[in-house]
């Protein structure tokens, strides 16, 4: 009998522990398997590989690809696009802008080009560690509200002034007109009054900040990513 009830609760525990290991990769899975993401960076020597360890972890395939090397055909196949902030901005230019599958800038000079936000109108606070929530309801601000800390010391947080069809989820505290995350759905207008071909995102993580930043600030990521790659399909 004692034999029996230990098998029975060897197998409730691996059926708890299977549950849990599925809830963990939801955010980062489809119907058809794990999100394919196509993560573009720098080069080596920079924290890149922490942010891809992350992504992997929530459940994500990452494919990392250099810079250099991008081009924007070799997006068709991935679930969603990451622009690390390490790119150097001149090598991406505006290939993404038509892109079909969504993307996350954490580059603003990048995001200018493809026209998320106008030519100058982006910059960084240079000593933050903290960001408003302005919109807590919707699934970008990720069941965050109020102020927040994304940073553990004060660094640099990206911020830009989107289009008048973006949606501005997260802003500098005391000034809304700095946004630090917001997005474009799937046939809004970008700032050039051009429908966007895909869900676009603007994510204010600078380069250098990638393990200074937070729990809460990691879950504004994942729900960045998590949002673009559902690319407003139900």
């Amino acid at each position: 009998m004692k034999r029996l009830l230990a098998i029975c609760l060897a197998g409730v525990m691996v059926a708890m522990l299977a549950a849990c290991s599925n809830s963990t990769q939801t955010t980062a899975s489809t119907s058809s398997g794990p999100v394919k993401m196509l993560y573009i960076k720098r080069g080596e020597g920079t924290n890149d590989p922490f942010v891809v360890k992350h992504f992997e972890k929530a459940g994500y395939t990452v494919i990392d690809m250099a810079d250099n090397v991008f081009k924007s055909e070799l997006v068709n196949g991935y679930g969603v696009v990451y622009v690390s902030p390490t790119v150097n901005s001149s090598r991406i230019d505006a290939q993404l802008k038509s892109s079909k599958v969504p993307v996350v800038y954490a580059k603003p000079q990048v995001a200018s080009l493809s026209a998320l936000t106008g030519l100058l109108d982006y910059n960084e606070l240079s000593a933050a560690k903290s960001v408003q929530i302005k919109d807590s309801k919707h699934p970008l601000a990720a069941g965050l509200k109020d102020q927040v800390t994304v940073y553990k010391n004060d660094g640099k947080i990206g911020y830009a002034i989107p289009g008048k069809e973006a949606v501005t989820i997260v802003t500098a505290p005391g000034d809304d007109k700095k946004a630090a995350v917001f997005a474009y759905e799937k046939g809004a207008k970008n700032i050039n009054n051009e429908p966007v071909p895909s869900r676009q995102v603007f994510f204010y993580l600078s380069a250098g900040e990638e393990m200074n930043q937070t729990d809460d600030g990691f879950k504004l990521l994942d729900a960045a990513v998590q949002w673009a790659a559902q690319n407003g399909q139900k």
